[in-house]
C-alpha cells in the first residue's frame, strides 16, 4: 500500500513538470495565455497533490481527534474526509472541530482552476481570431 502511495505521488508531483517546460518553451516563443494555461494548472495539480499526501494521508487522527487509535478518531462524534475539496475534519457535537488541511490549500487550488479556465478562454478566442483574419 506504501508503494502504491509512494507511486501515485512521485506521478502527482512530477506530470507538472511537462507543463511547466512546455510553458516555458511557449512563453519565451511570444505566447501568453497558453503557457498561463500550462502554469496555473501544474500548480493545482501540485497544490493538490501536497495538501492530500503531506497533510491528509498521514494525519494522525489520534492526536488531532483524541483517539487513541491512529486510524480512526473514535472520540469525535463524526469525521468528514473528502477529496475535492479537500477536507479532514474532525466534528464534536458541542461546535469543536479541527481540520488537518491547512487553510492555504483549497483556496489556491479554486484561485488555479480559475485562471486556468481564464486563460483558455483566451487561447481559444486568440485562436479563433487568428483564423478568421488569416
Amino acid at each position: 500500500m506504501l508503494t502504491l502511495l509512494a507511486v501515485v505521488l512521485l506521478t502527482a508531483l512530477i506530470a507538472p513538470v511537462p507543463l511547466f517546460g512546455l510553458g516555458i518553451i511557449r512563453w519565451r516563443g511570444g505566447e501568453r495565455w497558453f503557457p498561463g494555461l500550462l502554469f496555473s494548472a501544474g500548480v493545482s495539480v501540485v497544490v493538490h497533490a501536497v495538501g492530500l499526501f503531506w497533510f491528509v494521508i498521514p494525519a494522525d487522527f489520534a492526536k488531532g481527534c483524541g483517539s487513541e487509535a491512529v486510524r480512526w478518531p473514535r472520540n469525535a462524534d463524526w469525521f468528514e474526509q473528502k477529496v475535492f475539496p479537500l477536507t479532514a475534519t474532525c466534528h464534536w457535537n458541542g461546535g469543536r472541530t479541527y481540520d488537518f488541511v491547512p487553510a492555504f490549500v483549497n483556496p489556491v487550488v479554486y484561485a488555479c482552476i480559475a485562471i486556468t479556465l481564464i486563460c483558455a478562454v483566451m487561447v481559444i478566442r486568440d485562436r479563433h481570431s487568428n483564423g478568421r483574419t488569416s
